[in-house]
């Protein structure tokens, strides 16, 4: 298929090279100046992307994509899938740009998703526009030199959720994408709820902060972080988890450590601990540096701030994500529950 890719850091990079060597044809666009410029524009330069794949024996190996561009419209043109790999803080503003320029029957993959299709569905009003929302994608990756791109991991199972249920017939063409994509939550509430970034990278940050500023980009946290006590406040926060997913209709109420080993491990019978222990040891990537890092000021304002939200909504509360929070957002010096979407922005599609 014609796939545009939009966002070119570290997963736009590596889901756009495994892609195009799944046989799918890729624009790559980039919207911002923000982060990664230096790569991109090595990648204007050469019209190639480069990739060392762990996942593969190391093998090294370089693509073309059909086109790398900062044109939107130019993009877009041709696309029969619209794969949206930004921070989902960029989904408000991106909505409003890309809305305008979809096409009847196009297929806008959200990932991670965190109620973005919410935004994205309010600009192609009048236009029958599929939108399918991610929890993770289906490779970890980092950007090692300019052009050039690690993948660290692969996931044995993705599950998605579509904004309207009538266009769940459309998940074989999502799933043709990577081949892991086979699988369907409840609703979008419960994508976000399962996006594993609100668990592990909200609690492993804040609650390190002290040792990640003292390190200076010495720290693990898959490795560091998650001691005894620590692990007992993911539990807790899980649980306020669960009762959202809950309250809201889902039908796949799970821990965040057995929905990990469904994601990554083949063999399901094996202990979910032990295959995040395993993970820790052998993908979990390094970091973060310091306290400006996506996992607090994405992960905050996007999903626990939806998480306390959406479980305010249903007359819920949630002791331990307001608390990280507060602590986020005093750590930073930073509203983030300004920064969330609001229920107002949502509530239609809830």
């Amino acid at each position: 298929m014609r796939v545009a890719v939009i966002g070119a850091g570290n997963s736009g990079c590596a889901q756009s090279i495994k892609l195009i060597q799944n046989g799918h044809q890729v624009n790559l666009i980039k919207t911002s100046h923000s982060l990664h410029d230096d790569n991109f524009e090595y990648l204007l330069k050469t019209g190639e992307i480069s990739c060392l794949d762990t996942t593969d024996g190391n093998r090294e190996f370089t693509l073309k994509p059909s086109m790398i561009t900062r044109d939107l419209e130019e993009g877009l043109e041709d696309a029969e899938v619209v794969m949206v790999l930004t921070q989902s803080l960029q989904h408000r503003d991106l909505a409003k740009k890309i809305g305008p320029l979809l096409k009847e029957g196009q297929i806008v993959f959200i990932i991670p998703g965190n109620m973005g299709s919410t935004q994205f569905a309010k600009h192609s009003v009048g236009k029958h526009v599929v939108y399918v929302e991610g929890e993770s994608t289906p490779y970890d990756a980092r950007i090692i030199a300019p052009g050039k791109v690690e993948i660290l991991f692969k996931n044995v199972r993705n599950a998605v959720s579509f904004l309207n249920k009538k266009d769940e017939q459309y998940l074989p063409v999502v799933t043709s994408l990577f081949g892991t994509h086979k699988y369907l939550r409840t609703n979008i509430i419960e994508t976000t709820m399962h996006n594993p970034n609100m668990i592990v990278h909200t609690v492993g940050s804040i609650m390190s902060a002290s040792r990640i500023e003292y390190a200076k980009g010495q720290f693990w946290m898959y490795r560091e972080a998650f001691s005894p006590s620590v692990w007992g406040l993911i539990e807790k926060l899980d649980e306020e988890k669960k009762q959202v997913i809950k309250a809201y209709g889902g039908e796949h109420v799970i821990s965040y450590l057995d929905a990990c080993k469904w994601r990554n491990e083949e063999n399901l019978y094996v202990d979910s601990l032990e295959v995040f222990r395993n993970y820790a040891a052998t993908g979990g990537p390094k970091g973060p540096e310091d306290l400006n890092t996506r996992y607090i000021y994405e992960d905050v304002p996007m999903e626990l701030c939806m998480l306390e939200r959406l479980s305010e909504y249903k007359g819920l509360h949630t002791p331990i994500a307001s608390a990280l929070i507060t602590i986020a957002s005093a750590l930073k010096n930073t509203d983030y529950r300004a920064q969330g979407y609001s229920i107002e922005e949502v509530k239609d599609y809830i």
